[in-house]
């Protein structure tokens, strides 16, 4: 019990510090085999000082505000802020989660805001009014002042996918910002910037990054990504800049910020910003989102058979039930093995109280006799752990698929509304308690003492699994359900005779 809850609570933190790519030192290049290409344009990268906008909040037309306009468009409701021609939120209206946080609002520094490497210049682009239309399915937003021509079109479609088209006349080079990550409950999973570069999909967390660092070569998508969302790019880009920031919350607390900008390749980019639902991203080439964690040979093909039985019965919680009745199916010559070993440790129950009896001032001596004895009757007394040990490795997989699967969060199950959230009313811990008792009922151990473990172990399941995600809970609930009906098939049909 002690060594599943350790493993628990530390296999996000071991396998995020551990067997993740770290970024290099503040200020140095990345750089791969793959680098730019040779004589291709590159402008000079964002630099702290001068091309993030301030922290304060940008004065707009209506008393310090941005200046905004409201759009619904695709299952999402989209504010631009005229000042800039930014974005100022993007809320899904299926999660009624906003894209844009807080803090980039607070600081006026919001996605599609754009860094050339000239302060008065982007000072111009970012604060000066645009104009903005709506064409069907596109935003167009323009700005022509002082001999500044920029224009943004952005094609809105479906599922957070977007099509954006930047034009500054006259700049050969600049970057686009995709924003910080979103702002959730991050549950043990990353939060911050994230980049595939070559084959490689980089994690970087957020104290990492001092000042500035700065990517370069063949890159498939950046941007920042939170446990559920992502807002970022993908395209032809050869160049990512990471910037960081401190943010004072409105509670008084200061927290490290970063902020993703990509290099504009001079043709249109792909831009995300929503969910990370599977059947989305991958239409989008953009399935390496999904952090698999260090258990990726176990959680990628767990994960693909969940979704492919989602897709087809329309329902998590068959997915879940259909994994656990076949793993139960893979896994019965072990469970079978381990009701017979249990079988014969009952038998010889009473041989071995006479050795404790008889042998207990000499312990080494008891040991022998006991494991003289075992090997007379056939006994492996470990055999009885071996199908718990076998599914250690499925569980952690499973822990990893409930949490980084954001269709759980909108699937629920009677009285619990999210199968990503725990039980409010901790039906489905207590229900999983009881079965792990009845288990234990229908399958002593010969050894009094050990039996009193299980129970003790039970309850403090009970209480582990209270805060974690309900279709994990559901998960074990099923498992030990069937694990109790296969008990009763073996010790009363297949060993009835015996």
């Amino acid at each position: 019990m002690v060594l599943i809850a350790f493993f628990i609570l530390s296999y996000e933190l071991i396998s995020y510090y551990l067997f993740r790519s770290a970024p290099q030192p503040a200020g140095e290049e990345i750089k791969r085999e793959k680098t730019v290409d040779p004589g291709s344009v590159r402008p000079a990268s964002p630099q702290m000082d001068k091309t993030v906008p301030t922290l304060k909040p940008e004065s707009g037309q209506k008393g310090g505000e941005l200046t905004r306009e409201v759009f619904e468009i695709a299952g999402f409701k989209i504010e631009i802020a005229k000042e800039g021609g930014r974005i100022y939120s993007l809320v899904d209206e299926k999660f009624g989660f906003d894209l844009v946080t807080d803090a980039e609002k607070r600081m006026g520094i919001l996605p599609l805001s754009i860094a050339t490497g000239d302060e008065k210049l982007d000072k111009l682009i970012n604060k000066s009014s645009y104009k903005v239309e709506r064409r069907g399915g596109s935003l167009i937003m323009t700005l022509e002042e002082d001999g500044v021509s920029v224009k943004k079109e952005l094609v809105i479609k479906d599922g957070g996918h977007m099509n954006l088209k930047v034009e500054v006349e006259g700049v050969e080079g600049f970057y686009v910002l995709a924003g910080t990550h979103p702002f959730e409950e991050a549950f043990y999973t990353h939060e911050g910037p994230v980049l595939k570069l070559g084959d490689d999909v980089i994690r970087i967390d957020t104290d990492e990054v001092q000042g500035k660092l700065t990517y370069e070569g063949e890159i498939a998508f950046a941007g920042e990504e939170s446990r559920y969302f992502f807002k970022g790019f993908s395209g032809r880009i050869r160049s990512v800049v990471i910037t960081s920031l401190r943010w004072r919350t409105p509670e008084g607390e200061e927290k490290p910020l970063t902020f993703t900008y990509v290099l504009y390749p001079g043709e249109p980019l792909d831009m995300y910003m929503g969910a990370k639902y599977y059947s989305r991203i991958r239409e989008l080439g953009l399935s390496d989102l999904l952090d698999w964690g260090m258990l990726k040979i176990f959680v990628k093909p767990l994960f693909i058979f969940m979704y492919w039985v989602f897709e087809k019965t329309g329902s998590w919680i068959l997915s879940i039930v259909i994994l656990t009745f076949l793993l139960r199916i893979v896994f019965f010559p072990l469970n079978y093995k381990s009701t017979v070993a249990m079988m014969k440790l009952s038998k010889a129950a009473p041989h071995l109280e006479k050795i404790r009896k008889k042998y207990k001032d000499d312990p080494k001596k008891m040991q022998e006799e006991m494991m003289k004895l075992y090997s007379e009757m056939g006994v492996n007394p470990m055999s009885g752990c071996l199908p718990i040990l076998v599914q250690i490795p499925i569980f952690f997989a499973l822990y990893k698929v409930l949490i980084i699967t954001v269709d759980l969060k909108l699937s629920g199950m009677i009285w619990i509304p999210s199968l990503a959230e725990k039980d409010p009313f901790y039906i489905l811990p207590v229900v999983m308690g009881l079965s792990m008792i009845l288990q234990q009922k229908l399958m002593p151990n010969p050894d009094p003492k050990q039996n009193m473990i299980m129970y003790i172990s039970a309850v403090a399941f009970t209480f582990l699994f209270a805060n974690f995600p309900s279709g994990l809970v559901l998960y074990w609930t099923v498992n030990n359900i069937l694990n109790i009906g296969q008990n009763y098939l073996i010790k009363n049909v297949i060993l009835k005779e015996k």
